[in-house]
């Protein structure tokens, strides 16, 4: 008899003994639930069912054979390095496998240009607790190189910090990857200080036209990124998430970009939970009109940032619930060029200077503006809102709501043209502050507004 008939059969032994008969069993019920998975567990192993899976191999590594260590792990294998003992490498690491490092602290020796720490060349690779440092104050940029290289998708990236690097942290590196695009990922809980450019770089395949898809980025922390920033997403991307951005002292905290090339198109990018301190931009998206689409962008607050929000050459784009504060005077706050398909909610400007407008809005088609604020007396603005139109475009479709503006002592809200640009089909209504339209076009409807 086979153990799990064995089994079975002692179990329903001790129900028909059982004092009150099968119908009460329930001690006996009970046992056998308690017995029924080493009858599953036997099953598997001598009838070919469900087996127990079998654990990944761990290799602890001690010293600077690391890269030996690599190339003999198996297949899904764990590399466990000493995190408190910090290796210098001049060679990168290659992985070629599916394995898991964890662990690892690795420099690069000073004056060593163009040349990561790590490699990755396979799908299913992962890092965690991880310390990774460059050597920015020894290479310049012309041998600046990334410390995390990716060439495949599938990979995690957590636990990390990157420190000096001469260009980024991480690079998932679309434009070596020729073939194929790269699909799925995860970077996380990552923290970059002093990267020359950015902490976390997504970059698609560029002229190739390969794309990096179907990407998370969450919780990255940069600071003093003088040339970048925290995270970039560019040269062709589609469906990627970045949340939980921080950034200070740097350029930006997050920049959706192309390098001008036809094919570098990004689509489905959704940036939330951001604050930027003492930066340029929280977000700019350094683009050309080559087709990007479907941005949105909630959650976002900039301080004392010099030109918060710069979006341009995207359609159908969303911005809600941003907050602008101690903005110097120079450029406007926020900035939205040729992006139609337009949805802006819940803005609030709160001690910002500017001889022109908080929010410039130009050339852009169906719009839709409901929900901004100046919330303190301390703001000096031209203007709340300007709509402009040029380059002898006609648009429509413009909505302005529930702007407020009490303290203004201009125009509150302003609608400019030049040329032969016009608008059209356009209103404007119950807003706390002034409009003065210049344009006049048809079909307009401009009522309610309170000085």
């Amino acid at each position: 008899m086979s153990q799990p008939s064995h089994i079975t059969n002692k179990v329903m032994r001790l129900i028909k003994r059982s004092p009150s008969g099968p119908a009460n069993a329930g001690w006996a019920v009970v046992l056998a639930a308690w017995l029924w998975p080493s009858v599953f567990l036997v099953i598997g192993a001598e009838g070919g069912g469900p087996t127990v899976p079998k654990r990944p191999e761990v290799i602890q590594v001690q010293g600077a054979d690391l890269q030996g260590a690599i190339d003999r792990a198996p297949s899904n294998s764990i590399v466990l390095c000493n995190r408190n003992q910090s290796i210098t490498l001049a060679t990168p690491l290659l992985v070629r496998k599916p394995l898991r490092i964890e662990g690892l602290n690795a420099r690069l020796p000073e004056g060593l240009g163009k040349t990561p720490l790590v490699i990755v060349e396979t799908e299913g690779f992962t890092i965690t607790d991880f310390e990774l440092t460059g050597n920015c104050d020894s290479v310049p940029q012309k041998d600046r190189c990334a410390l995390l290289i990716i060439r495949a998708g599938g990979f995690r990236v957590e636990r990390g910090t990157f420190i000096d690097s001469s260009k980024d942290g991480v690079m998932i590196d679309g434009p070596e990857v020729k073939d194929r695009d790269i699909v799925g990922g995860i970077i996380r809980d990552i923290v970059g200080h002093r990267c020359v450019r950015d902490v976390v770089s997504l970059g698609g395949g560029g002229a190739h036209g390969h794309r990096i898809c179907n990407v998370l980025v969450d919780n990255v922390r940069g600071y003093d990124s003088r040339l970048r920033g925290a995270v970039e997403v560019s040269d062709g991307t589609d469906n990627i998430t970045v949340r939980k951005v921080y950034a200070e002292k740097s350029l930006y905290a997050l920049d959706v970009q192309d390098h001008s090339e036809k094919l570098e198109i990004n689509s489905n990018v959704l940036i939330e939970d951001v604050y930027a301190v003492d930066c340029t931009h929280a977000i700019r998206t350094a683009n050309k009109p080559r087709g990007h689409s479907n941005l949105t962008m909630r959650d976002i607050t900039a301080q004392r940032c010099t030109s918060p929000l710069k979006i341009s050459n995207t359609s159908n784009v969303t911005l809600q619930n941003v907050r602008i504060l101690d903005h110097p005077s120079g450029k406007p706050p926020i900035s939205i060029m040729n992006c139609d398909g337009l949805w802006i909610r819940d803005i609030a400007f709160r001690n910002c200077t500017n001889k022109g407008p908080a929010l410039l809005i130009e050339n852009c088609n169906e719009t839709l503006v409901d929900g901004v604020s100046v919330q303190s007396a301390t703001n000096s603005l031209g203007s709340v809102i300007a709509f402009r139109v040029s380059r002898e475009k006609v648009l429509s479709g413009l909505r302005i709501t529930h702007v407020s503006a009490r303290d203004m002592t201009g125009a509150g809200i302003v609608l400019e043209t030049s040329g032969k640009a016009t608008l059209t089909d356009y209103r404007i209504t119950d807003n706390f502050a002034p409009v003065l339209d210049s344009i006049h076009g048809e079909r307009a409807v401009v009522t309610g507004n309170l000085p």
